[in-house]
């Protein structure tokens, strides 16, 4: 069984509440025809940017669809960004452009705090927390709205309450595995394992919701997106229960498309469209115990011209397509079932792991592990299949930081572009969230760098 996005299986609303729109895309349209039809040449420099609308319009229940929509929309552009950040961030992704802001997250400096994954827009390679914290700003608000609504005012208010509840969940587990604080609403610092419990809450009211309103699509990515957070705050026994309930096969995209650059694949785009990215050269082969070169993580060598005229361009072949309009449009999994199974296989650990990764191994017709199972073989063994089944899909930072990887390339090694690799795992609070933020203590903020930071 394969379920991608919940706008397979919600499109219903799309006839109750009009065509599903991505962020403000069908304000943006209104508010143009408005432009075109009302105003004379006079009103040109008072009239209402077409692409803004009023904040109060979705204090009205009649936009709760529109509200929602813009909640997915947001939140599939930031995860994007996200991956690409995070890919770069680590031993995935190695930055391939002249531009020298980008060098600090690929460099990973000590305690960098001015970078553009701080600053940067969702459609730029490298933005992340203001993207994702506009996200979850955005599913928060709505779902406070809904609460004050009735099934009266909002016929879809069971459906659209999952869903804002789990963007929620999926845009604070986000926050969490690649910042190490971060601050809501003017709040406090709010350590990793505070994100964790916040999206776990998310979670868990997305799951009752989508429950009762028979998402079962929605359901299940609550399922794996709650065990992926309990399983970072080391409750096994519920992460556990909750994998066990997520059928084969299932996978929830946010979904792409080559119309909009909103909606790129966001790895497609920088590596092979831009030339800005590329793959590692440590990782792009990467091998099990037993030599095999990974398909779950396997590249291929591109004709794109890199940005700084010297890198070699690689590509995961997950992200790869033939054409251009193909490439822009591949999806881009949120949560899937193969993820599921290593959360399993972690959490149950020895004979019972050794079975799942070798189940997982069986499908993709490689050899099965055959080594020890004591507790730190195991261990080794989960962050190996962790980082090639899960390749460039966000999660190897917090495993770095979680497993204290060696850092690679090494710390302290020779940077090509001047300079040496720093420490970092995790990114520390950007200045513009310090500046904007009365309530942050500067004395309480981490600096990423590896044994710095407290793990969860």
């Amino acid at each position: 069984m394969k379920i991608t996005h919940t706008r397979e299986t919600t499109s219903r609303r799309a006839a109750a509440g009009g065509a599903r729109a991505r962020g403000m895309v069908a304000l943006t349209a209104v508010a143009a025809a408005v432009l075109v039809v009302a105003c004379s040449t006079s009103d040109l420099l008072t009239v209402q940017v077409p692409n803004s609308v009023n904040a109060n319009i979705f204090d009205n229940p009649a936009y709760a669809v529109l509200m929602v929509n813009s909640v997915i929309g947001d939140y599939e552009c930031a995860f994007g960004g996200f991956v690409t950040t995070e890919g770069i961030a680590t031993d995935e992704l190695q930055d391939a452009s002249l531009t020298a802001a980008n060098w600090q997250l690929d460099r990973r400096d000590d305690g960098f705090t001015s970078g553009s994954y701080g600053t940067s827009g969702c459609t730029s390679t490298e933005g992340l927390y203001t993207p994702m914290s506009t996200a979850r700003w955005e599913a928060d608000s709505a779902l406070g709205r809904l609460a004050g609504w009735t099934v009266t005012q909002v016929p879809t208010i069971t459906t659209l309450t999952a869903e804002a509840n789990l963007y929620a969940g999926f845009s604070y587990a986000n926050l969490g595995v690649a910042m190490c604080q971060a601050a809501f609403d003017k709040g406090p610092l709010v350590g990793q394992g505070g994100m964790f419990a916040l999206a776990e809450a998310r979670f868990t009211a997305a799951i009752a919701a989508a429950q009762t309103a028979g998402l079962t699509n929605i359901v299940n990515a609550a399922y794996v997106g709650r065990a992926r957070v309990r399983l970072f705050q080391h409750n096994a026994a519920g992460a556990i229960a909750d994998v066990q309930l997520v059928p084969a096969g299932f996978v929830f995209n946010a979904s792409m498309d080559a119309t909009n650059p909103r909606r790129f694949s966001h790895v497609f785009n920088a590596i092979s469209t831009g030339g800005s990215a590329t793959v590692e050269a440590s990782t792009r082969a990467l091998t099990t115990e037993n030599g095999e070169i990974d398909p779950r993580s396997a590249t291929t060598k591109l004709t794109t011209k890199p940005g700084d005229g010297v890198s070699l361009i690689f590509i995961p072949n997950k992200a790869n397509a033939a054409s251009l309009t193909a490439g822009e449009a591949i999806p881009m999994p949120m949560a899937r079932y193969e993820e599921a199974q290593l959360i399993l296989a972690e959490a149950q650990g020895g004979a019972a792991a050794v079975t799942i990764v070798n189940t997982m191994r069986a499908a993709v017709s490689l050899m099965p592990y055959t080594g020890p199972t004591d507790a730190a073989s195991i261990t080794s063994l989960i962050v190996s299949e962790r980082q090639r089944v899960l390749f460039v899909e966000g999660f190897r930072a917090f495993d770095i930081e979680r497993f204290t990887v060696t850092l690679a390339p090494p710390a302290d090694s020779a940077y090509r572009e001047g300079g040496v690799y720093g420490h970092t795992v995790c990114l520390p609070i950007p200045d513009i969230e310090v500046q904007n933020n009365p309530n942050i203590v500067p004395g309480q903020i981490l600096d990423g760098v590896q044994g710095h930071v407290p793990v969860p």
